[in-house]
């Protein structure tokens, strides 16, 4: 594995790897924020946290999906 070439692979695999890690602290902390942010306390808020998580899901898959 100290061949230049397989140095090269490894490299770039370990950007992947980070890209990848960082994309899920970003899901995760969304969800993390939203999940705090509305407490529910009846059908209608379930329903409406529910859908928040769904939107901002959406929006974070098309934001990576535009720039990466």
């Amino acid at each position: 594995m100290t061949f230049i070439v397989k140095i090269g692979y490894n490299f770039f695999m370990l950007a992947n790897i980070i890209s990848f890690v960082l994309r899920i602290g970003l899901i995760l902390a969304i969800w993390t924020f939203v999940w705090r942010a509305i407490e529910p306390q009846t059908q209608s808020a379930r329903i409406l946290r529910a859908t928040l998580l769904l939107l901002s899901m959406l929006t974070v898959l098309a934001m990576i999906r535009i720039t990466g």
